[in-house]
């Protein structure tokens, strides 16, 4: 008997547009078996040969703070329904852990994050592409709110990250990939709506 392959969802847009929030939801509302998340952030490229000050002027909303052959590789893996050790990234100092979180091939996986509709090597392996929109003042509210509470951040700090890199870079690098989207969907909208949304593309 083959291994079995999962349907596999995308799930991109701008910093804080509530795509966390959706994948966890829809895993969750997922009702044909196990289903997981590949998050994206778990990628960015361990800093921990930089000095702290060097660590802090890395433009993580940028592509290439993303190691994309360790993360292409491991989601390949997993759509051919093999088993993956992912990397757990310490926010709080920009560097990788030594821990790695197993990851078994889901029924259902979602690879969320930024730039999950970024690449053609990830876009290729999905069943559907979903592309969540947000206003900028809710995206930066909810990354001040984020930032300060589970990453150990600073209110100014995250402010002037937002204004500095993360909005210039959405425009240049997130909101070009909504065009590979095969829905789009508003974060402000309630969560069960959007989730609905995306069960009813795959139903069909």
């Amino acid at each position: 008997m083959g291994k079995r392959t999962p349907v596999i969802v995308a799930i991109a847009g701008p910093s804080c547009s509530g795509k966390t929030t959706t994948a966890r939801a829809l895993v969750r509302a997922w009702e044909y078996g196990a289903g997981a998340i590949l998050p994206i952030d778990a990628y960015y490229r361990d800093l921990s040969h930089l000095t702290p000050e060097e660590r802090a002027r890395v433009n993580f909303d940028a592509p290439d703070a993303i190691e994309w052959e360790l993360l292409e590789r491991h989601a390949a893996l997993l759509a051919r329904g093999e088993s993956v050790e992912v990397p757990v990234y310490d926010f709080s100092t920009h560097t990788r852990t030594r821990d790695t979180h197993r990851l078994d091939s889901p029924l259902l996986l979602v690879v969320e994050g930024l730039f999950a509709l970024h690449t053609a090597a990830l876009r290729d392996l999905c069943t559907l592409r979903v592309y969540i929109d947000a206003d900028d003042s809710r995206c930066l509210d909810r990354r001040v709110d984020r930032d300060v509470r589970e990453r150990g951040r600073s209110q100014d700090s995250v402010v002037q990250q937002y204004a500095r890199t993360v909005r210039p870079m959405a425009a240049q690098y997130i909101l070009p990939t909504r065009q590979y989207a095969d829905i789009t969907l508003h974060g402000s909208d309630p969560v069960e709506q959007n989730v609905s949304a995306i069960l009813s593309r795959l139903e069909s």
